[in-house]
Formats: C-alpha cells, structure tokens, sequence
C-alpha cells in the first residue's frame, strides 16, 4: 500500500477524513518511498500557488475549443453505409423429400452487400445462443482483417469485437428477438438484419 498522486494530494491539503489521515500520517512515517513521495509532492505545491495562476484569455479557450470539434452523430460524409440483404436461411428453407438424418437446430445465414458475403451460423450450446461468422470479399483486393462487428438492439450496440485474419467474429449469449449485425470497414459499413 503506497500513496497515489490523488491521496498525497488529498493529505497535504486536508481533504481526508480523520481515520485516513492518521493511517498515512503512520505509514508515511514507517515508508521511506512513501515519504519522499510526499515531500516531492509538497514542493510542487509550494512552487504552484494559485496566485500564480491565470486564466486563459477568452481567445484562447475558443481556440481551444475548436481544436477538438463535436462528436457527431452523422455518418462521415463519403462513407457509405449499405444494407445487406439475408439471400440464405436453413430455418426457411423446406426440408428435403424422402431425405434421412437428423434436423440441426443450427442456423445457415448467408447475408450479401456489394462486394461481400457474411457467413452466419447461430446455435444453441448449453442454453446460450451462440454466433459464429465469417466476411468473404468476392474480390481478393478487398481486406477484412481491418473489419470490426457490432451486435446492436434497437440501434445500440451490444457487442464488438474485431475481425480475425480470416475475417471470422464470434458473439456468445445472444438475446432472443430481432437484432442488427453491423460491420465497420475503413470505406464502408454494412449492416444486415438478423431475428434470433
């Protein structure tokens, strides 16, 4: 247990409570690192005294301000943003006549926006609905390492993570219900619909 810089700062100018400020007045006392701590810290405000301090003229806080524009809630503009339609569900599609085997209860989604294809497969594993995909380029020109996927529910993300080498992603514990799978890439982001 040592000081950090907000309790040095905290003792020297009084703002701990009576118990604290005993037990680092002991410990102080006891810490060699912990007492050059602080007196490094002592010198430093006696060097800065508030008097010495001047506010910011109002030209500089406008320049200041203008440094770090808002944050905006608006697409950039130039990056486009594409739907991506579901072209593939195993839930919908019939089964086949005369065929044998056992029905899955894993999910086949294949989602498809311009120049890419999304590979999904959504099952369940021990009560949890997990997602498992992967970003195919039809043009090897386009990467998709540099892609991140974002789980949303009614517009507010749930989930991200980044794309591996392979462009796969991985959500695990997904809620029932209608969900949005967006994926951000450094020219484009695609988002596609997906009911869980």
């Amino acid at each position: 247990m040592h000081l950090s810089p907000e309790t040095a700062l905290d003792f020297l100018e009084g703002r701990l409570e009576n118990g604290q400020e005993t037990l680092w007045k002991q410990h102080v006392e006891v810490c060699g690192r912990c007492s050059a701590y602080l007196s490094g810290w002592k010198q430093f405000l006696t060097t800065i005294k508030r008097s010495h301090l001047k506010s910011p003229t109002e030209q500089t806080l406008e320049r200041a301000v203008h440094i770090y524009p808002p944050e905006s809630e608006e697409l950039v503009p130039g990056l486009r943003c594409v739907l991506a339609a579901v072209i593939f569900d195993s839930f919908l599609e019939p089964d086949l006549a005369g065929a044998r085997g056992a029905s899955t209860d894993m999910r086949q989604l294949i989602l498809q926006a311009e120049e890419f294809d999304i590979h999904v497969q959504i099952w369940d594993e021990g009560g949890q609905k997990q997602m498992l995909g992967q970003m195919l380029p039809r043009n090897p020109e386009h990467l998709t390492a540099t892609a991140w996927f974002h789980l949303l529910r009614n517009g507010k993300r749930m989930e991200s993570m980044a794309a591996d080498e392979l462009g796969e992603f991985h959500f695990s514990d997904l809620p029932e219900g209608a969900l949005s799978l967006q994926v951000d890439l450094p020219n484009l982001t695609i988002i596609g619909a997906l009911n869980v």
